[in-house]
């Protein structure tokens, strides 16, 4: 299988592949041999038509009156997601939640690293966090070899000029934590993640779920 074989899958069911990974991996370590669609729901608060809905998507993953087999499922969706890859980002932003990333890392994939840090306040331009050393932003860094993808923290104002110049230095994929979606060359993915909004969103289904 190549990336166009899985050009038609929509951006809602992207974003719930690593759930998958990650609830079968669960399943695994528990060492559970099958699941079926309604287990699986209630796992992962996903309808269970959805799960089949989406699982449909890559062919036959499971079989009628058995289910999915866990270590199968680990398997498949561990190289659909290149868990065994070692991918290394760049950060832009070391304010608080920028600390966060590089103290905590990825713990549940560590093959996801963040090699190298920015920022543009001198009060934390030349510290060490993790092991990663923090530098200017200004003038243009170079990137380290090998890596085209970073995540950025920095406020909504500055996610246009950031993003400008990461592109000028070769970065095409792109994760920012401001909601401020900005203009990007046809060659570069970019993906926002508004905390404000999905704490208002666990929220608002909470407080329906209660009523």
């Amino acid at each position: 299988m190549t990336v166009s074989d899985y050009q038609h899958l929509s951006k809602a069911t992207i974003a719930r592949l690593p759930q998958y990974y990650r609830t079968f991996k669960q399943l695994q370590l528990l060492r559970t041999e099958r699941v079926n669609s309604q287990e699986l729901g209630k796992l992962t608060q996903i309808p269970a038509a959805t799960i089949r809905h989406d699982f449909s998507l890559f062919g036959e993953l499971g079989k009628s009156g058995y289910g999915y087999a866990v270590n199968d499922m680990v398997n498949f969706f561990g190289r659909l997601l290149g868990v065994e890859q070692e991918d290394k980002l760049i950060l832009v932003g070391v304010g608080p939640l920028g600390q966060a990333l590089l103290e905590n890392g990825f713990r549940r994939n560590p093959n996801l690293q963040i090699v190298a840090a920015f920022d543009v306040d001198p009060k934390v331009i030349g510290r060490s966090i993790n092991r990663v050393k923090v530098r200017a932003f200004q003038p243009m860094p170079t990137l380290p070899e090998g890596v085209h993808s970073a995540i950025i923290a920095v406020p909504s104002a500055a996610t246009e000029a950031v993003v400008k110049q990461l592109e000028a230095m070769g970065v095409d994929t792109i994760l920012s934590f401001a909601p401020q979606m900005v203009n990007v060359k046809p060659t570069t993915t970019i993906r926002y993640v508004d905390l404000t909004s999905e704490v208002q969103t666990l929220l608002f289904t909470a407080r329906w779920r209660h009523h």
